[in-house]
């Protein structure tokens, strides 16, 4: 998978997969269109969310200590919750006396997590302009995504193709309308509903450039441009819940990161947390980062599929040689190390500690090791350093300011299956949420 560009390349299965699973149109134009784009269209993407420095700008521009504030309202009325807790079957209760509140983790961590990231793309009005598009978009990834991908065709008659259509149209909607408007501002016109562009990342100032230099229409760029969306959140957002999960549930783990992470939240006097050091989260928490490799490790189900422009040859470890030809689709399964135990010990325990190492300086590091929950070689994930800063700040975030546990009192963590890229439980965990200390 990482022979050169000129013999491999992951193009064409860009474009199958923005066809036939992101619902753009599939034309002679379109393709062309997409050949000649894709480079302009990836490069601000790639500025922003591969950068260091300007993905550690991005999330602390998105405040989340005053996200984190209000993971939870205690409060069973729609109209106090905020929009994350719509989907997580809130009831406000008291353990004690103290006020908490019982929540589906999955759906709360996960939206929590989307209305976070998504503003720092599209700006704060896309999200407050479109009620539905969290519902729409995991309709859309855990109904119609894995039937598309293997190939189930768009009129079958089956309920989850029929919801996830509707879902992804809905998107495609949302998204056309909001390029519409920055076309708009990039024209000095006005704009549509007076709304406020004024946090938009530079990412679509760029891809509407490019849309327009190519010709591409305003419903093809909806449908081209879901597939950013999805790559922002599909799997980041669940990865989040997963770490949280595993890092909560582990005996005495908790109390060991909250060591760590201290000197780098700032928490009031009523234990409100009010500032985050992402940078230095990021560069001086080893065992948080061991902690999501270790997540990555367990959840994570990353597969690399490209296409050979011109034969590769492969050889074995017994010195013969193989030549694949070209034109040929070949996949490798990332993950597959990740279960064997004779690479990982006890490959189905959480164990963080397994990508701790002592450096030549004698600093404790978090290393990824074999691991590769990215891919590897060009198609790499183009937002994997965006991606894990925003797990590790949202996950110490709620770690320093909340408590949870499971309803119940015993932890039963359910039993993950294939989801787009990161393994889904096969049902939510209810858990019981306090703030910290109370």
């Amino acid at each position: 998978m990482a022979h050169s560009a000129s013999s491999i390349t992951s193009l064409p299965v860009q474009y199958t997969i923005s066809t036939r699973v992101f619902g753009c149109t599939h034309s002679p134009s379109v393709e062309k269109k997409f050949y000649a784009s894709c480079k302009d269209l990836n490069s601000p993407v790639e500025k922003l969310f591969l950068n260091e420095t300007a993905a550690t700008a991005a999330l602390e521009r998105a405040n989340i200590p005053k996200a984190v504030r209000s993971f939870v309202s205690f409060s069973s009325d729609p109209t106090h919750m905020k929009r994350w807790e719509h989907a997580a079957n809130i009831k406000f209760t008291s353990v004690d006396g103290v006020p908490a509140v019982e929540a589906d983790f999955q759906s709360l961590t996960r939206d929590l997590g989307a209305c976070i990231a998504i503003p720092q793309l599209y700006g704060q009005d896309f999200l407050d302009r479109n009620p539905t598009l969290l519902s729409d978009f995991w309709t859309f990834d855990n109904e119609l995504f894995p039937l598309a991908i293997i190939g189930v065709p768009r009129w079958a008659p089956i309920k989850p193709v029929r919801d996830g259509i509707a879902a992804q149209s809905r998107l495609h909607l949302a998204l056309q309308e909001f390029y519409h408007r920055v076309a708009q501002l990039e024209a000095n016109q006005p704009i549509d509903f007076n709304a406020n562009l004024s946090d938009i990342s530079p990412i679509p100032l760029s891809r509407i450039k490019t849309y327009v230099a190519h010709d591409w229409t305003p419903k093809e760029r909806g449908q081209i441009e879901l597939g950013l969306l999805w790559g922002q959140n599909a799997n980041t957002q669940p990865v989040l819940f997963w770490l949280l999960t595993y890092v909560y549930s582990t005996p005495g783990l908790l109390p060991r990161v909250r060591q760590e992470i201290t000197p780098y939240l700032t928490l009031d006097g009523k234990g409100e947390l009010t500032a985050l050091d992402i940078a230095s989260l990021s560069r001086s928490c080893p065992l948080l980062k061991a902690c999501i490799y270790e997540t990555y490790r367990l959840v994570n189900e990353a597969n690399s599929i490209r296409y050979l422009t011109s034969p590769v040859p492969l050889s074995s470890s017994s010195s013969t040689t193989t030549t694949l030809p070209s034109h040929t689709f070949i996949s490798a399964l990332m993950s597959l190390p990740d279960h064997d135990p004779t690479v990982y010990t006890s490959p189905e325990t959480f164990v963080p500690e397994r990508f701790l190492e002592t450096s030549a300086d004698g600093k404790l590091v978090a290393r990824y090791g074999k691991l590769r929950p990215w891919g590897v070689g060009a198609g790499m994930c183009k937002g994997r350093t965006f991606a894990e800063k925003e797990i590790l700040a949202v996950g110490a975030a709620v770690m320093g300011m909340w408590d949870v546990g499971p309803v119940g009192g015993k932890w039963e963590l359910p039993e993950r299956i294939p989801g787009t890229g990161v393994q889904k439980p096969v049902r939510d965990v209810r858990v019981v949420i306090t703030r910290r200390g109370v």
